[in-house]
């Protein structure tokens, strides 16, 4: 007899970023400095802001400009930020501030001025809940 289960027993639900680096799907933390590529383009927002809107072009000769090429894929082909995209980033030693992923060749992570944490572990506790209220595109 086999201990297979019926194919209806199997979850289906998978994670869509699978092939991105765990820094980039909020399993590791991002540093500002020290990427090999200069510091990390950011800007700082508010959680509670609207979304900026515009659409920048992507130059080729920029360092991010790969990633932001996958961002801008991931975001359904529209500039900004990417839903379901949370990431921790070191902000300076001691201080691990909540982002989120854009779709923008210049600046391809803004940080919320207003959840910075003294404990990395709040941080990614926050960053899951921002996720789970916001999981991003569903695939079919």
């Amino acid at each position: 007899m086999s201990r297979r289960g019926k194919a209806s027993d199997v979850p289906l639900a998978r994670d869509e970023g699978w092939w991105l680096h765990p820094a980039f799907r909020g399993g590791q933390t991002l540093p500002l400095e020290g990427t090999g590529l200069g510091t990390l383009p950011h800007r700082w927002v508010r959680s509670d802001a609207p979304a900026a809107s515009g659409e920048a072009g992507i130059d080729d000769g920029h360092a991010y400009a790969d990633l932001a090429k996958i961002l801008y894929a991931l975001n359904g082909h529209r500039p900004g930020p990417v839903a379901g995209f949370y990431v921790i980033v070191e902000a300076s030693p001691g201080r691990f501030a909540v982002g989120q992923l854009c779709a923008d060749p210049v600046v391809p992570v803004q940080l919320f001025e207003d959840l910075v944490y003294g404990d990395e572990a709040l941080a990614r506790a926050k960053a899951a809940e921002l996720k789970a209220a916001q999981p991003g595109p569903q695939r079919r």
